[in-house]
C-alpha cells in the first residue's frame, strides 16, 4: 500500500513538472509574432533567402492560428516553434546580407590595390 501512495506521489510530481515546462501555445504566437516582426524590420523582404523563411514563418503562424481555433494546441504548438525559427533564420539572413556585401566590397577594393602593386 505505501508503494502504490509513494509510486502515484512521484507520478502525479512527474506530471505536474511535464505540465509546467510546456509554453502556452498563445505565448509561442506571441513569440513567433514578435521573430515575424523583427525579420521584417530588419528587411528580410528584400533579400530572398530570407524572405522564403519570412514566407515560411507567416504561413506555419497562420495554419497555428487556426488549428487553435479548433483547439488544436500540441499541433499549434508544432507549427508555432516552426515559425519561430524560419522567422529568425530569416532575421539572421537579412542582418548577414549587408555584411556579406561590405565583405565583398572590401575583398574587391584589396584586390584592386593588389593589382595595381604588381
Amino acid at each position: 500500500m505505501r508503494r502504490a501512495i509513494v509510486g502515484a506521489g512521484l507520478l502525479l510530481g512527474l506530471a505536474g513538472c511535464a505540465g509546467v515546462q510546456q509554453v502556452p501555445p498563445t505565448e509561442q504566437l506571441v513569440d513567433s509574432q514578435v521573430s515575424i516582426r523583427q525579420a521584417e524590420e530588419a528587411g528580410a523582404e528584400t533579400v530572398p533567402d530570407a524572405a522564403q523563411h519570412l514566407q515560411w514563418a507567416r504561413e506555419q503562424a497562420s495554419e497555428a492560428r487556426r488549428l487553435l481555433e479548433h483547439n488544436e494546441r500540441d499541433k499549434a504548438a508544432l507549427f508555432l516553434k516552426r515559425a519561430a525559427a524560419d522567422a529568425e533564420l530569416a532575421l539572421a539572413l537579412a542582418r548577414e546580407a549587408p555584411a556579406r556585401a561590405e565583405a565583398d566590397r572590401l575583398l574587391q577594393q584589396v584586390q584592386q590595390l593588389q593589382g595595381t602593386v604588381q
